[in-house]
């Protein structure tokens, strides 16, 4: 997924997730160890992403809604 998609995809969240999303991205910007994150190539990006969606699709993750709820508990949003 592109940038640009990435982008689309949170302007087109509810103001509530918009903002979840928001805030999360100002914590992880201001973290000084999120440089040390391991770099990953385009290929295993890909391996991981396509991990992902098989474990969603055959229902081995939590809803979105889920995560949402955990995520305001847990940060307060």
């Amino acid at each position: 997924m592109s940038t640009v998609e990435l982008a689309e995809k949170i302007e087109q969240l509810d103001a509530e997730d918009y903002n979840m999303v928001i805030a999360l991205v100002n914590r992880l910007s201001n973290k000084k160890d999120f440089i040390d994150l391991p770099k990953y190539s385009k290929a295993e990006i890909e391996s991981q992403l396509s991990a992902s969606v098989e474990k969603s699709n055959s229902g081995d993750t939590k809803s979105s809604e889920e995560v949402s709820d955990l995520m305001r508990s847990k940060y307060a949003i």
